[in-house]
């Protein structure tokens, strides 16, 4: 038995999408916050902050709706 189920495109980029935004966020949270506050003490810099951010950016790209 098999099924032929159609996926409308436009709802799967929505889908994926929130899926990335998601994951940014939780990303955003356990890595780069932390990276942020050390900066503000001194403990790290901002650049560092900074590459973590556009590293996350890379790991979940946003889908072009």
């Amino acid at each position: 038995m098999s099924f032929n189920i159609a996926i409308d495109p436009v709802k799967a980029a929505a889908i994926a999408a929130e899926k990335a935004e998601a994951n940014r966020k939780a990303a955003y949270i356990a890595e780069a916050d932390p990276l942020f506050f050390k900066a503000q003490r001194g403990e790290a810099t901002l650049q560092e902050w900074q590459d973590k951010v556009a590293e996350i950016k890379q790991r979940f790209p946003k889908e072009s709706v």
